[in-house]
This record gives C-alpha cells, structure tokens and sequence, in this order.
C-alpha cells in the first residue's frame, strides 16, 4: 500500500497542474490597459526618433564630405544616448506584450468584456523596433570609426 500512498500526491499535482487557470477580470483589464499605453507611448517615441535618425544620417554624409564640417563626436554622443532610450523603451514593451496572456483572460474575451488590440497591431512593433536598433547601431557604428 505504501507505493500507492506515495503516488497520490503526485497524481493530485499532475491534475492540478493540468486546470486552467484564469485571471480576474480587472487583472485582464489591467494587463490590456498597459498593452495599450505602452503601443501608444512607443508610437510617440518611434515618431520622434524618425526626425532624429534622419538628421544622423545627414550628419554622415556631411561627414563623407572634405568641404562640410562634420561633427562626429557630438553625434557619437547622441546616437548611444539613443541606443539607451531605445533598449528600455523596447524591453518596457516586450513586457507589457508578455504580461498579455489572452489564454487566461479566455473567459472574458469569450464574453466581450474586454477589448484589447488585435495581436497584428502590436506585433508589428517588434519589426519597427528591431529596424530602428538597426539604425541606431550603423549610426554608433559609422560614427565610431570615423572618428578612429
């Protein structure tokens, strides 16, 4: 009998484990509140780097040119600040996207209590930011080897 005895804990466990868990309502709210701002906080942000990205860019070719003057150092300075404000603005969104899990809000998404973004939305954000890191490091890294 003792191996039996044994065995029912763990059964209870692999049963346990095997429920569904659910979040309440307002904790679903909460997580589809934050999705929300940080699309919209990330949208601003994207919208602002764009002009600054290009100016970068610009800064470049003046510096490909012998007759402008070029102000490599400065601009060094501002594409890595970029590099940071960038990195938390991308980790402040892959968080909020992970703390989205609409298979334990089920029951209120099934009832139309919840309205969240439509994943295509939000997914597409992690293209951009992955295309603007990219820019971010071809400025840091043209501009570290301009200046030797």
């Amino acid at each position: 009998m003792k191996p039996v005895t044994a065995l029912l804990p763990l059964a209870f466990l692999v049963l346990a484990g095997g429920c569904e868990t659910y979040k309440s309502r307002s904790v679903c709210d909460g997580d589809i509140d934050r999705l929300k701002d940080t699309i919209t906080a990330t949208t601003l942000y994207l919208d602002a780097l764009r002009p600054e990205l290009r100016a970068g860019f610009r800064e470049l070719q003046a510096c490909d040119r012998i007759s402008e003057e070029c102000d490599a150092e400065v601009w060094l300075y501002r594409a890595r600040a970029m590099r940071l404000e960038h990195q938390s603005v991308h980790a402040a969104f892959t968080r909020a996207v992970e703390l989205w899990q609409p298979e334990v809000c089920l029951p209120h998404l099934q009832s139309y209590n919840l309205n969240p973004p439509d994943p295509a939305t939000w997914q597409g954000y992690f293209f951009t930011l992955e295309e603007t890191s990219d820019q971010i490091e071809e400025l840091i890294d043209r501009f570290e080897r301009r200046l030797g």
